[in-house]
């Protein structure tokens, strides 16, 4: 619980203050994702961003599988960390998505360019939900989309 609070304040220094331009939309979130109705974690998550009603975006993105938050297949660290640039959102629907890059931390095997994309739904534990897809060339050359996430603990805003 500790990690978290640390990682939703990291989200919010993260996030600068220029970002929250008139017009402009807030998505943030943070918390631990599930794949199974909330039984097992499958991902820590902390996001701040402003989306411009352009479609320009500024804002950070960090999703983390390791330790309790092992993605099989990526042991024993997978986390995708980035500047987000590009975005949009539906405020009736509660509903956004945005993209970026930054890097593809795959622990042993290293660390490598990735680009990302979101898709985030509003709400709290149950009814938030996240999905993470990744091109990063260790991955291949198609992008890699994760199971959508539900959130466990913690919430995704979008206003």
């Amino acid at each position: 619980m500790k990690r978290l609070l640390i990682l939703l304040l990291l989200v919010v220094i993260l996030v600068p203050s220029h970002a929250v331009a008139a017009g402009s939309t807030q998505v943030n979130g943070g918390g631990r994702g599930t794949i199974d109705g909330g039984v097992t974690p499958f991902s820590q998550f902390g996001f701040g961003v402003s989306i411009a009603p352009g479609g320009s975006a500024q804002g950070h993105f960090t999703c983390l599988m390791a330790g309790s938050s092992v993605f099989t297949g990526f042991e024993p660290l997978m986390k995708v960390d980035g500047q987000v640039s590009s975005g949009s959102a539906s405020l009736g629907a509660g509903t956004a998505e945005f993209s970026g890059s930054g890097t593809l931390n795959l622990g042993p095997s290293g660390r490598t360019p990735a680009l990302f994309w979101v898709d985030v739904t509003e709400g709290g534990v149950a009814v938030g939900t996240l999905t993470l897809t990744v091109l990063s060339l260790p991955l291949g050359p198609v992008p890699v989309t994760l199971p959508v996430e539900t959130v466990m603990h913690g919430r995704i805003t979008i206003h």
